[in-house]
């Protein structure tokens, strides 16, 4: 039986990052790809130490410039260019394909930048924490041990190698595949009617389960922006078997803030510029829940807590995300296993980044 193999690797990426570092000089022309704010944050980190910072490489876009850059397209890079892959949250390794395509002379990646300056450079969304994995590793075993499949097995060691040690290698076998998120072939959807979307941003979970299941009773929709709830208002009025909440699920009734400017990422966040008020899940449905589905941006395991009543008396099949936290990993499958011993446990990544690790609960 195949044993978890996370090691510590940082070291390696460090030194990798840094004899990257070491050798760029101030005529090197450099370009980034990854127009967001990591980008821009070792923009101005290349910039303090007098590097040449030419612009940013974006094929898809018809814009001239991103902040006070100027955009390139790809098939203006020259063989004696420098490439960093600044694409953390999506399509990583496309990316990083596409840069060896070019035949630059040499590349490197924000993750193993950012682990080598940590101080100089954002912390990268969800990650914070990920020096923990090492520290727990005992936990981690144990987890591992409770996945029910071998696919399971090998996705929860390569992702969380990955967030250890910064190194995308441990994502080359990942692709993206969002569309099938939440809607894996071991979930049997005719026995699922009822369903709970816990953060639906745009609704496109709901309208996917109603496709699942055309026989479906009750639905309940909770999102917290006031933005995405009037476009959820638009798109299910008139339907009485869909019950939508501007509201967040949580473990008590009260008012957080929250930042809607992340668009599907939007999140609790103390100095968030919008309130939103919470609520419990146990304390409004009274219905039978077959299908629980969590996305909302590191309040998973107070939903649950929140939940604790509707999950002992319905055992509903359960989706959710592990990782907006680290802590998460361990958490959450060892909260719900406390109510249901025999929860079957599966692990799925759904990118070639940060985004999108869900755990699922199969009664």
């Amino acid at each position: 039986m195949k044993t978890m193999n996370i090691i510590d690797t940082r070291e390696k990426t460090i030194e990798r990052a840094n004899s990257f570092l070491n050798n760029l000089k101030s005529d090197d022309k450099i370009y980034l790809i990854g127009t967001n704010k990591y980008g821009l944050s070792l923009s101005k980190f290349l910039n303090d130490r007098n590097l040449n910072i030419k612009g940013f490489i974006n094929d898809f876009s018809s814009e001239l410039e991103y902040s006070e850059y100027k955009l390139y397209k790809s098939d203006s890079i020259k063989s004696s260019d420098i490439v960093i892959n600044c694409v953390v949250e999506g399509r990583t390794i496309d990316v990083n394909k596409h840069i060896q395509s070019l035949n630059i002379r040499s590349t490197c990646d924000y993750f193993a930048i950012q682990l080598a300056n940590k101080y100089d450079l954002l912390e990268i969304n969800y990650l914070d924490d990920t020096s923990s994995i090492f520290e727990k590793i005992n936990d981690y075993l144990e987890i591992y041990n409770l996945l029910n499949d071998e696919q399971s097995k090998l996705e929860f060691e390569a992702i969380n190698n990955f967030r250890l040690n910064r190194d995308i290698h441990y994502l080359k076998d990942f692709k993206f595949r969002l569309a099938e998120q939440y809607f894996e072939e071991f979930i049997d959807f005719n026995k699922l009617y009822s369903f709970v979307d816990g953060g639906s941003f745009d609704g496109a979970t709901t309208e996917e389960f109603l496709k699942k299941q055309p026989l479906y009773s009750n639905v309940y929709v909770f999102e917290p922006s006031l933005n995405s709830f009037n476009l959820l208002k638009n798109k299910f009025i008139g339907n009485s078997k869909i019950e939508l909440f501007n509201k967040g699920l949580w473990n008590i009734e009260t008012t957080l803030y929250f930042n809607s400017s992340l668009g599907s990422a939007s999140k609790i966040e103390q100095n968030g510029e919008e309130k939103i008020e919470t609520m419990i899940l146990d304390s409004i449905i009274d219905n039978k829940i077959d299908f629980i589905k969590l996305d909302i941006e590191g309040a998973e395991i107070e939903a649950i807590d929140g939940a604790l009543n509707t999950i002992k008396k319905n055992k509903p099949t359960m989706a959710v995300c592990v990782y907006h936290n680290q802590s998460d990993f361990i958490s959450i499958p060892k909260t719900l296993k406390a109510i249901h011993p025999d929860y079957k446990i599966l692990l799925r990544h759904y990118t070639q980044g940060v985004f999108e690790t869900v755990m699922y609960f199969i009664p």
